[in-house]
């Protein structure tokens, strides 16, 4: 695709947009806001002139994220406003050409973790002693077998026989020092060893790691699962977790593990991934797998814990998995690949969909359907059409929740209903895997996107109609799924009584649910329903005669949709897809179209012919999805598979459609400690504090520096104020001080770090800041700067979406100040006072201050909110950082220079190329007089002189294409200080 570059000489702006509706257009100068939100892209400046518009793309605010926040308030009183989202980018360098790591992104499984005292420590629930065991990812498995009519493993190829299959159903990461066992009827001991054991490699506490000794009541499907190193003692906890995988019973063991990645210490273990089967579908069983030596009593070792094959972090070979790596950038979700029908046995690819938001929690907020597909009439033209659809993820067939909906597409590059025309091809990205001196905002595709959710990406073949032109969208390569089987996993344990002691390793994951059929009833009340979709079935299946039983939503998908890594390149990767053809390796079957069979066709449908030779519409009762698409013609039956001719009966395309999940989104940041995962300021400070020569480097700074950088690109950004809400570490204030007057253009709102009476500084709700430890915490950093305006203190205001007080940092109300400022008088006006720093959307500040505290503040450059008797909370100083005593020394001041060099600066700029002579010196003087006359009427300036003539520009400025000037201002200065003598005099006096 093409890739577009922005370069021209002298001044230049880029204005970027994801092209979706807006309801009106940005007006002015916007402020530039960076942080985190619900959704939308990372590090693409986007501009917006509301909120609503704004909410559209990034998504609403939570009570939590201070951006969304910040950018409501400036939008109260402005139209115009550039947010940029920031995700993990590790150390936000290209990813390593060997690995395909990136360095300080993600996380790994069983790495320590951050402790409360703010540093990565050991695991304080484990044991943590000499040679005791780092983390691991299990996978915790179970020998099934197909209950009676049900198909669920006999149709995708797992289970050809009678023997029970191993099934994938969980899988579980552990943090260091625990080990995770499961009791049985080898070892069925069921008491954990306390924190004091050893859980160290090789040692046997309750079963050999990585062997089959799992214990199952085989009427409850319970098993015992031991975490060994683990500590009760700590909290309180048993160390011992009995559960079962009959998802009907109130201990199904997804209620009954850990969920929350930010409690697998407390908790000795987290629960990534699921997979529900229900009973009437399968079965837990060991039959003709587990010999008789592996029962006993109502105990069958059927269940079973499974690490890599290779040690921890061990996996060097194209042969080898490392689960516990998952050390990469954010990503965002996508599809695999849809497809046409069979042409010489084969389909094309025709296109993918990818997600518009970066990061996690995308892929299960929304499917994409594909309906109405019409096949050509016309001899002349034979391209057909289709309509696609994109539906809440939770939605059932019978009632769809419509988002989005494009109709009458074609797969025609030259018809104005292209696909890529109408949605939108055009992927805006920052391109982080050059050097990083090339690092740079890119711009490849054709089409501008016109969806809020997706973009599309065609093939070649498509962009160049090398494809047939009668190809139309029948269905999805098989989606991406985890590379488990083979010989990846651990041996068993010798004396685990398994009839075959390789057949753990073939562990599989689940088949992805698909349609079986799209009747319902049964017996002479079954009906064809035509609301029903084709393709994947996100309602639990509970009944094999019956498989459109029920509207529960299966859980499963949550996990066929998670973010599993696949940016290795010197090893397997843990999830694969979109790969047709690739060759086995070590018995594990990578073809994401062979696995499971999982590729889906509309021509794997069964279905009943009519008299004339095409599908039977009244039929459609009997249809039925071979997942293998081997599907015998019979001419006694009148069945064959569904073919393109069979739209040519218009009745029969309301059955023809089917749906697909995206899969996938990763936030590139580490999920174990709550402020990494939020990308925090105190995530930032305690990076600085361990690692300070690489501190730059480290995810969270690192992020933020890079979204500095791109908004201190004149190229890609014009801003009049930067705002970071809730960032406070010099790390990175300081370098957004340096950015800001690198442009020359733009102010910094900076957040200041506040200090409690221990002059700690603060990073929990439990401290209190304290005025003067603040005040001489940042004056100890010798700022010195006219660009950046420090306020204080916190405020409380109410969170624009939830409608709850949130205290927020002081940054966000002042953006809401200046932008009032500006709306009632001209940026030369002092952002103070009742008159324009009244903050009305403040319900208090969260620190109340007397005189003595003002006097103080102030004399740190420190501009205080404050709220005084009876006339609301308010902005009570405008100074600069600037330490020297000059007119910049404050904000309106600073803020007039800007103003009046971008006026002037636009001046210049239509007067670049020009001939460098005395008229166009003349002119350039006639046009700058101008604007500064208009500043001085509106009390900007008291006196300005301009001079732009021959004594300003030399013959050799003219031999090098160069004009100069010089403008002369005297600032109108503001009130700041009021002194009044009042005089008591006799009676009589001259008054």
């Amino acid at each position: 695709m093409a890739e577009l570059t922005f370069k021209s000489p002298g001044i230049s702006t880029r204005e970027i947009d994801l092209s979706q509706t807006r309801s009106s257009r940005p007006v002015g100068i916007p402020a530039g806001i960076i942080g985190t939100s619900l959704e939308g892209p990372a590090f693409i400046p986007l501009t917006f002139a509301n909120f609503n518009d704004f909410v559209t793309t990034f998504g609403a605010s939570d009570g939590e994220k201070f951006g969304p926040i910040a950018v409501s308030q400036w939008l109260t009183n402005a139209q115009s406003v550039t947010y940029m989202k920031v995700l993990g980018i590790g150390n936000g360098k290209q990813k390593n050409a060997t690995t395909g790591k990136v360095t300080n992104a993600g996380f790994v499984v069983g790495d320590r973790i951050i402790q409360n005292n703010g540093y990565a420590g050991d695991n304080p629930y484990a044991n943590t002693g000499a040679g005791s065991v780092e983390g691991r990812t299990y996978f915790l498995g179970s020998f099934m077998s197909e209950s009676a009519g049900s198909t669920i493993f006999s149709d995708p190829g797992i289970q050809t026989g009678p023997n029970s299959v191993s099934i994938l159903r969980g899988v579980i990461l552990a943090p260091s020092g625990v080990v995770l066992h499961l009791s049985g009827n080898n070892m069925a001991d069921t008491s954990a060893p306390s924190k004091s054991q050893t859980a160290t490699n090789g040692s046997t506490l309750a079963g050999q790691k990585g062997s089959l000794t799992g214990s199952i009541n085989i009427s409850s499907q319970e098993f015992v699962m031991m975490m060994n190193g683990y500590s009760n003692s700590d909290t309180g906890k048993t160390t011992v977790l009995t559960a079962s995988l009959d998802m009907t019973a109130p201990n199904y063991f997804k209620n009954v593990f850990n969920t929350d990645p930010l409690k697998i210490e407390e908790e000795g273990h987290y629960l990534y991934a699921s997979y529900d089967i229900y009973p009437d579908m399968a079965t837990v069983t060991g039959s003709g797998v587990v010999e008789a030596s592996g029962v006993s009593g109502n105990l069958e070792d059927a269940i079973f814990l499974l690490t890599s094959s290779a040690g921890r972090g061990s996996a060097s070979s194209s042969t080898e998995v490392d689960y516990e790596d998952f050390e990469y950038r954010y990503t965002h979700a996508s599809s695999p690949f849809v497809i046409s029908q069979n042409f010489g046995n084969a389909p094309h690819n025709l296109f993918k969909i990818h997600a518009l938001s970066d990061g996690e929690g995308i892929s299960n907020r929304y499917k994409i359907s594909i309906e109405n597909i019409k096949k050509s009439t016309s001899t002349s033209d034979l391209y057909g059409t289709f309509d696609l659809v994109i539906r809440d993820f939770y939605d059932t067939d019978p009632y769809p929740v419509v988002l989005e909906s494009f109709r009458g597409l074609s797969l025609d590059p030259g018809s104005d209903r292209y696909i890529a025309r109408v949605i939108g091809d055009q992927n805006i990205r920052y391109n982080f895997d050059v050097a990083e001196t090339s690092q740079k905002i890119i711009v490849e595709g054709n089409h501008p996107v016109r969806s809020r959710y997706i973009r599309i990406e065609t093939t070649l073949a498509l962009e160049d109609a090398s494809i047939p032109k009668t190809s139309l969208p029948f269905g999805f390569r098989g989606p991406n799924h985890l590379v488990t089987s083979g010989s990846l996993l651990a041996t068993v344990d010798p004396g685990s009584n398994l009839s075959n002691t390789d057949i753990t390793k073939r562990i599989i994951e689940p088949p992805i649910p698909y349609r079986e059929s799209v009747a319902i009833g049964t017996g002479l009340l079954k009906k064809s329903d035509s609301r029903y979709y084709w393709g994947v079935q996100t309602m639990r299946k509970t009944n094999p005669a019956q498989p459109n039983l029920t509207s529960l939503f299966d859980n499963s998908f949550d996990a066929f949709t998670k973010h599993f890594p696949n940016n290795r390149i010197n090893t397997l990767n843990f999830s694969v897809g979109n790969n047709a053809g690739t060759a086995n390796v070590a018995g594990s079957i990578l073809d994401s179209d062979l696995f499971n069979k999982n590729k889906f066709s509309l021509e794997n449908i069964q279905v009943r012919t009519g008299s004339d030779g095409l599908a039977d519409p009244d039929q459609w009762l009997s249809a039925s999805y071979v997942r293998d698409g081997n599907i015998t013609p019979s001419s006694t039956n009148k069945t064959r598979a569904f073919e393109e001719s069979d739209l040519g009966k218009v009745a029969n395309t309301k059955f023809a459609k089917f749906t697909m999940i995206l899969q996938g989104g990763f936030n590139g940041v580490n999920i174990f400690n709550r402020e990494k995962k939020n990308l925090t300021n105190i995530a930032a400070r305690r990076e600085y504090i361990e690692s300070q020569s690489t501190a730059t480097q480290q995810s969270t700074i690192a992020a933020y520096r890079k979204a500095i950088d791109l908004m201190a690109s004149k190229t890609d950004v014009d801003i009049q104020l930067l705002a970071l809400p809730g960032i406070r570490h010099p790390s990175i204030t300081d370098y957004a001080i340096q950015k800001v007057e690198d442009r020359f253009d733009a102010m910094y709102i900076m957040d200041i770090e506040e200090v409690d009476q221990l002059n700690n500084v603060i990073t929990s709700s439990v401290q209190k800041p304290n005025v003067q430890n603040t005040v001489v915490n940042l004056s100890g950093r010798s700022l010195n700067s006219s660009f950046a305006a420090a306020y204080f203190p916190d405020v409380i205001v109410t969170d624009p979406t939830t409608k709850t007080l949130v205290q927020v940092p002081p940054s966000v109300a002042v953006l809401g100040a200046y932008s009032f400022n500006d709306k009632v008088s001209h940026p030369w006006f002092a952002p103070a006072g009742y008159a324009r720093g009244a903050l009305n959307s403040v319900e208090l500040p969260s620190v109340k201050l007397n005189r003595t505290n003002l006097d103080d503040l102030y004399g740190a450059d420190i501009n205080p909110i404050t709220e005084f008797p009876n006339t609301g909370v308010t902005i009570w100083g405008q100074k600069t950082l600037l330490a020297s005593n000059s007119a910049l020394d404050r904000i309106n001041v600073r803020r007039l220079l800007i103003d009046v060099r971008r006026k002037v600066r636009s001046v210049a700029n239509s007067l670049l190329f020009e001939p460098n002579r005395e008229e166009t010196l003349d002119k350039f003087n006639s046009l700058v007089n101008p604007i500064l006359q208009r500043v001085q009427e509106q009390n900007g300036v008291d006196r300005y002189k301009v001079i732009i003539d021959t004594t300003t520009t030399t013959q050799a400025d003219v031999e090098n294409n160069t004009i100069r000037g010089k403008v002369y201002l005297q600032p109108t200065r503001s009130i700041e200080f009021v002194s009044l003598d009042f005089v008591v005099t006799n009676a009589g006096a001259n008054i």
